[in-house]
């Protein structure tokens, strides 16, 4: 970041919870509606981080609070099973008069909780003296609340841009999607991936990585067509049903009546469609 900032290039990112902590405690109801985008919310203020001023926008989103609501509320059930359970263990111990030490139970509590907002949502008393006779266990409601109305559902993100809306940012970050499923398609095994190269010079591998990203551009220009005309498929299923495409030469002996030429394999639905759209058959007419 400091190098974007040295180099005056423009940059809007998000900001790690521990980054942002003072900033997500802003509660719900100061947030307001962003008419641009359905379910989203936001306030914004100036903040000066990596020693320039720079935009930030506390984004609230519906569907991302359900979300991490939905998560919280698995991992809390699974804790208080765990406890249940460490605290029926430890009286069967006490009954067979096997005493588990302090440090030791701890240790095994601290495991427990070490789930994401655990440790602050759930409070355990021990008491601290020997020999140990047992602990107990709540669920701090205030916690709860204010982690609900403070953190969840919120992404905190920040751009050197001062003068653009807040609905422009979040959806300059949300881009973010495709990038990654970029990366994503030049892993895919079968695929536009980029391994292996069977180069060791940067000149041989400059000009790997260009015919890479010159396969990704045409394959996703020929996605964009068929998505255009209202076939939603993925980059690796389209491919793989291009692939399925097969050029076939029918020949017939010399003293038969039919004439030899060369078609297609037979193609399902989705596989003419796609034929039609990109001109696959006449491709092959051609050739």
């Amino acid at each position: 970041m400091e190098r974007l900032i040295v180099e005056n290039v423009h940059f809007t990112a998000a900001l790690s919870v521990n980054r942002a902590r003072a900033l997500l405690t802003v509660e719900n109801d100061r947030v307001t509606d962003v008419p641009e985008l359905s379910g989203t919310r936001a306030f914004t203020t100036k903040y000066k981080i990596w020693g320039k001023e720079c935009q930030v926008v506390i984004v609230y989103t519906e569907s991302f609070f359900t979300q991490q609501l939905h998560g919280v509320t698995q991992r809390l059930v699974k804790s208080e099973k765990n406890l249940a359970d460490l605290k029926e263990r430890l009286s069967k111990d006490r009954s067979h008069g096997r005493i588990p030490e302090l440090k030791n139970l701890k240790k095994q509590i601290q495991q427990i909780l070490s789930a994401q907002h655990m440790e602050d949502i759930i409070k355990v008393k021990i008491p601290e003296k020997e020999p140990l006779s047992d602990f107990s266990y709540s669920v701090d409601h205030a916690a709860l609340r204010d982690l609900s109305n403070q953190r969840l559902g919120k992404t905190v993100l920040v751009t050197d841009n001062l003068d653009r809306p807040p609905h422009q940012i979040i959806e300059f970050y949300r881009r973010l999607a495709y990038i990654e499923e970029t990366f994503k398609n030049m892993k895919n095994v079968d695929f536009l991936r980029w391994q292996p190269a069977y180069h060791w010079t940067d000149q041989k591998l400059r000009v790997h990585g260009f015919y890479c990203v010159l396969a990704l551009l045409l394959c996703s220009l020929a996605h964009k067509v068929v998505l255009e005309n209202g076939v939603k498929i993925t980059i690796p299923a389209f491919l793989k049903d291009l692939t399925a495409i097969r050029e076939v030469a029918l020949l017939y002996p010399p003293e038969t009546s039919q004439k030899s030429q060369i078609t297609v394999s037979r193609l399902s639905a989705r596989q003419k469609k796609l034929s039609q759209l990109l001109g696959v058959q006449d491709v092959v007419a051609a050739g």
